[in-house]
């Protein structure tokens, strides 16, 4: 609250919120008003908050207390002010138990609320960046667009007298829209992360990013074409012990979603001074557990907007130096016939002016082992919420608005068999050609850590199975081919870069076991 500049606080009295009413009243920062009937006290915050042209909060007890406040939230919300409701919570289990002072506190003043959150009683350390996240967000929210009401709900265990807590700790702020300029300009070691994006938006960034002289780390399906600063192998760098050195002072996160646990984990980590997150919709997306400030702006207008600032040349060398010991590490390496061999030919050979659509799961991330060194290839995949579920109906939909490209969807076999109706359609596209794995069941199952294989694993986690495609796939009249060693592969490849357009599903059969021995071995290059 003080770091969001709210200095005044009506307080009306109980047991349940004397934590937070104590708290407040200590705090040198705040003037705290004590106001016994809520209804009254309500309206005499907002009084406060017109008079200040600032937001104001207030802070009541458990029960009935809060819905004294209906009349002062519904005022707020039509003339726009913006009012903090922060209401002590009975412990969410004994809620409808015939406890006393209980009701569902979350979702009283219904639409007449800008947002609402009712937070957890933190055990740890995900619970803490949870509650910091979503105060944050419902801070944020008081002026986002418009002023209005919000309302933060906080459960509290007893015993709760006990507040001998000498000085409340500086959390971590969140802003939004917050001057970046100077920042930008002072930063030693600025990291851009890119994630998903379609064709067309990479198209409108991607000389932005490519004329800033920083690192970026981004996935195929960020659709974007390698430049000297690009890095696409990001997941494999951190796979190993790496220099403290390639630690950014500063994150600027763009696009949707990333594949890379790994990632993900070494910027929770190392916790960067600074991180951005540039999205037009304003929301509070917390990926890294270390925002700092919300732009609301869309990445070509963002970009536009830096200037140019001196090169660290160092830090982009260091990346640029393992990323490439790294690709020529996978290129030299002789593999066997196997689910990896087989993506590192397709993506090899894929003609340019074509699409790469990717099924999820295994797929997408065997892709993401090999460079794709062609021009204008676009790449398609399901990560909005990341399962197979659908994954061949959209290649289907996808290729269909194609006509001038050839299309190529790399898809496993659960996610195939899922989704079989994908081809059960009466005009389906003859520019799509389907390179179906089938190694007998869910392959990325097999490598998670820690999973015991064992028959209950094998049937119930990676769904062990003994189908393959052939009949389905003649049934539909599609073209049919069946490769199941490195003789038939090699000759298969022949077939399926032909200019023909006859829609062809080739199946791969492989070894689970080889497959595995195999993506281990690059994962430890």
């Amino acid at each position: 609250m003080e770091q969001h500049q709210i200095s005044h606080v009506v307080i009306s009295p109980g047991s349940r919120n004397m934590p937070l009413a104590v708290s407040m009243a200590h705090h040198p920062k705040f003037h705290c008003h004590p106001i016994t009937d809520e209804r009254s006290a309500g309206f005499f915050a907002i009084g406060l908050s017109l008079s200040l042209n600032q937001p104001v909060a207030i802070c009541v007890t458990s029960g009935s207390a809060l819905l004294n406040l209906t009349s002062a939230v519904s005022e707020a919300f039509y003339q726009r002010i913006p009012l903090l409701i922060i209401s002590a919570d009975r412990p969410q289990a004994w809620i409808g138990q015939m406890d006393g002072q209980t009701l569902p506190q979350t979702g009283v003043f219904g639409s007449l609320i800008k947002k609402e959150v009712t937070l957890p009683e933190p055990q740890n350390e995900t619970d803490l960046w949870y509650c910091n996240r979503i105060i944050n967000e419902t801070l944020l929210e008081l002026q986002h667009h418009s002023n209005g009401p919000v309302h933060i709900n906080v459960p509290i265990t007893e015993p709760f007298f006990d507040c001998s807590c000498k000085t409340i700790p500086t959390e971590r702020v969140i802003r939004k829209n917050h001057p970046y300029l100077s920042d930008w300009s002072n930063a030693q070691k600025p990291l851009i992360i890119v994630g998903q994006l379609t064709y067309f938006e990479a198209k409108e960034i991607q000389s932005l990013l490519t004329q800033l002289q920083c690192p970026i780390l981004y996935e195929h399906i960020a659709n974007l074409k390698s430049d000297s600063n690009y890095i696409y192998n990001a997941d494999l760098i951190l796979n190993q012990p790496i220099d403290s050195n390639l630690n950014p002072d500063l994150v600027i996160y763009i696009g949707g979603h990333i594949i890379s646990k790994r990632i993900k984990k070494w910027i929770r980590q190392i916790r960067p001074a600074q991180c951005w997150r540039i999205d037009t919709s304003g929301e509070c997306s917390d990926t890294f557990q270390c925002l700092t400030n919300i732009i609301e702006e869309s990445p070509k207008n963002f970009l536009h907007s830096l200037p140019a600032k001196k090169t660290n040349n160092d830090y982009i060398q260091q990346w640029q130096k393992i990323s490439n010991e790294i690709k020529k590490s996978i290129e030299t390496k002789e593999l066997s016939y196997s689910s990896i061999l087989i993506v590192k030919k397709i993506i090899e050979k894929i003609p340019e002016h074509s699409a790469l659509i990717l099924a999820n799961s295994s797929m997408v991330r065997y892709a993401q082992l090999f460079p794709i060194k062609q021009k204008d290839v676009i790449i398609s995949c399901n990560r909005g919420i990341n399962g197979i579920d659908g994954s061949l109906s959209a290649a289907v939909g996808f290729a269909t608005a194609q006509v001038d490209r050839p299309c190529y969807l790399l898809i496993g076999d659960l996610s195939f068999f899922y989704d079989m109706n994908g081809l059960w359609n009466t005009n389906l596209p003859q520019n799509l050609t389907i390179i179906l794995i089938n190694n007998g069941g869910g392959e990325i199952f097999r490598v998670l850590p820690g999973l015991k294989k064992d028959s209950e694993s094998e049937t119930f986690v990676m769904a062990k199975h003994q189908t393959d495609a052939k009949g389905w796939v003649e049934t539909i009249h599609a073209n049919y081919i069946k490769v199941t060693d490195i003789n038939s592969f090699d000759n298969c490849l022949k077939q399926l870069f032909n200019p023909k357009k006859n829609l062809t599903v080739a199946e791969f059969f492989t070894n689970p076991a080889i497959d595995e021995e195999i993506f281990y071995n690059i994962q430890n290059i």
